[in-house]
């Protein structure tokens, strides 16, 4: 009698590796949105002033999310036109 193994990747280090990049993002996106908010008040400094709609923490997460969801999808589209590896032709 035989059994077979099939292996998946873990789903732990997956799940880790997706935590440390959201991580590692998420305080990039919170000053360069917090950067970009201070630099509007700037300048608007004689203007009226919109109020914003959203917080800071809110649309750096937005903004991180969307750059991870084209991130992801311009992986799997490199994926998918990846060539194969072909076995040599022998002349």
């Amino acid at each position: 009698m035989s059994s077979a193994i099939y292996s998946t990747p873990d789903f732990r280090a997956t799940e880790f590796k997706f935590q440390l990049l959201l991580g590692v993002l998420f305080p990039a996106f919170l000053v360069a949105t917090a950067a970009q908010r201070l630099l509007q008040r700037a300048r608007s400094h004689g203007e009226a002033r919109r109020p914003s709609t959203a917080s800071v923490v809110a649309e750096a997460r937005e903004n991180m999310l969307i750059v991870i969801s084209y991130a992801l999808i311009a992986r799997a589209m490199l994926q998918s036109f990846a060539r194969e590896s072909r076995a040599e032709r022998l002349s």
